[in-house]
């Protein structure tokens, strides 16, 4: 399997042992089938068979991503697609049961679908500045890549039904508040916090559990 591969939407490559997944499809990187085929590609193809040690996953420019393209979500819907939601809802569970890290580097706007893969990650690094939330209620939506689930676990069961129906964004500094992310950062650093962390954890994955790794990445 290559380590390097460059498709529409998505690049993988290796650096120095760890795997980065970049989403480039700037300034947005928005979620579409083409997203989901290519990121498919790399979790149930390349990946696996990849000598990496951990995993981090960021945005090209701007943005981490504004979440799903929405025409091409609603015609999903619209056809009853279900399998195919299914099948992307997957592709994200599937980050969260990896046996290396997977670092979500967190940057500008992390919204709706890009929220949910980010809450999917071992370990989530925002910039100061970032804005996150699951808007899917203000388009008569609701979240449907586990993202309820997942803010559930980290923020509670209030909080996650009063973020997923009111569908507000929020910064990054309520954002640690409320434990759906890991550490802030100036947004200059992230990826490299999120570098030293996928190195610290990746090292110590099975002798340390995850506060212990964060603990040690401010060391």
């Amino acid at each position: 399997m290559p380590e390097i591969f460059t498709g529409k939407k998505i690049s993988w490559e290796i650096r120095d042992g760890l795997g980065f997944i970049s989403f480039i499809d700037p300034p947005e990187n928005r979620m579409d089938s083409i997203f989901f085929e290519e990121f498919g590609v790399i979790i149930d193809e390349i990946i696996p068979a990849s000598t990496a040690i951990a995993l981090i996953i960021s945005g090209s420019g701007r943005h981490f991503s504004s979440g799903a393209e929405l025409e091409d979500l609603f015609r999903i819907i619209q056809q009853k697609k279900t399998d195919t939601l299914i099948s992307n809802y997957e592709l994200f569970h599937s980050l969260s049961q990896m046996k290396i890290p997977v670092i979500a580097a967190i940057k500008g706007v992390c919204i709706g679908s890009g929220l949910e893969l980010a809450l999917h990650c071992h370990f989530r690094l925002s910039a100061e500045d970032a804005i996150l939330g699951l808007p899917e209620s203000s388009f008569g939506l609701i979240p449907g890549l586990g993202g309820i689930s997942k803010l559930m676990e980290f923020s509670g069961k209030a909080k996650a039904i009063e973020l997923a129906l009111k569908g507000h964004h929020f910064n990054a500094n309520d954002a640690l508040k409320w434990h759906i992310v890991d550490e802030v950062y100036p947004k200059k650093i992230v990826v490299e916090k999120a570098i030293q962390l996928a190195k610290l954890s990746a090292e110590n994955y099975r002798k340390y559990n995850k506060s212990d790794c964060l603990k040690r990445l401010k060391i």
